[in-house]
């Protein structure tokens, strides 16, 4: 009996330890991650509500407009990502983001008044608004409400219907896990393969990335922290109503679409429904490539620029570029 009960004790005291160095190094991260999101952002408070805001680079102005999980610092990543250098990014939060209020009337046409009085504030005429996953649904809106301020649209992944009443039991467990940054930074580090494959990367996506790529992903997970600043947002997700298809038709600007048909988290049809409805839309498909096509980011890189250089008016043209990739 005092050998069970000593090896009892021996298994306590060795996951007490485990739990103390886990829950250290937790703090350390979340800590870092609160300095950051609150250092690298502004705030612009209108008479239709408060968007937080950052601004980074110079050139070209593109208005970046986050995923589900994101924010400002998110938006940042992804311009950098896809786009490389040569822009003056304006990346925002959207409502329910780090500190971006989520409001009663928290909608996709709310959200582009917003966008359209941050441009005004910072005195750009113009922006290429792109849309990344859920940033579709106000990244279209904004293109549709204020055409004379976009000068192309670049959706990335991006949703353009409305996903539906009955909310899937992986976003459920997704909301659940991210509802606490303990238990959030827990599954990260212990669950990752998992985690990415419930948001649309798969094991075999990831595991066929170069390097670099596979930090992109990796910086993507970290940019979530603290996930408790973004969960208002994130929740929201399930209930905005994007464009209808007849409205859709009424956008007229430079437009990309850029998806792949194995992405399980937002589906190719919603590629497809963007391109039944604007049919001036290019669409920039692939066969693999999961949820943000991290694997092409070189083909798609290019493809934006010739995209760009193509439909962007000479006085705002997109040259001497210079890109992060290879």
């Amino acid at each position: 009996m005092k050998v069970i009960t000593k090896i009892f004790l021996m298994i306590g005291t060795a996951m007490l330890i485990l739990f103390i160095i886990l829950y250290i190094q937790y703090r350390n991260d979340i800590n870092h991650a609160h300095q950051r999101v609150l250092a690298g952002s502004e705030l612009l408070l209108t008479n239709e509500g408060e968007i937080e805001y950052a601004v980074e680079g110079e050139g070209t102005p593109v208005l970046l407009i986050h995923g589900a999980g994101g924010g400002y610092d998110q938006g940042l990543l992804m311009g950098k990502t896809f786009l490389g250098d040569g822009f003056q990014y304006i990346s925002v939060s959207r409502f329910g983001y780090l500190r971006s209020p989520f409001l009663a009337e928290s909608t996709v046409e709310n959200q582009a008044i917003l966008y359209d009085l941050l441009l005004e504030h910072l005195e750009i005429d113009k922006a290429i608004i792109f849309g990344v996953s859920a940033g579709g649904p106000s990244a279209l809106q904004f293109a549709h409400d204020f055409p004379d301020r976009s000068s192309a649209l670049v959706l990335v992944s991006a949703v353009s219907m409305f996903m539906g009443d009955e909310v899937p039991i992986s976003t459920k467990v997704i909301n659940f896990i991210q509802r606490y940054d303990f238990t959030y930074w827990l599954v990260l580090n212990l669950f990752k393969a998992q985690f990415l494959d419930m948001i649309g990367i798969s094991k075999q996506t990831y595991s066929l990335l170069s390097p670099d790529d596979q930090k992109h992903v990796d910086a993507l997970l970290e940019f979530m922290h603290p996930m408790s600043y973004r969960l208002p947002g994130t929740i929201h997700e399930a209930t905005i109503r994007p464009l209808t298809g007849e409205s859709m038709k009424r956008i007229k600007i430079p437009t990309i679409v850029v998806h792949a048909k194995d992405d399980v988290l937002v589906t190719y049809e919603h590629a497809e429904f963007i391109q039944k409805n604007m049919k001036h839309a290019e669409l920039l498909s692939f066969k693999r490539g999961g949820h943000g096509l991290i694997s092409e980011l070189k083909t798609i890189n290019k493809r934006i620029k010739d995209f760009l250089e193509r439909n962007i008016p000479k006085e705002q043209s997109v040259t001497d570029i210079y890109f992060n990739f290879s």
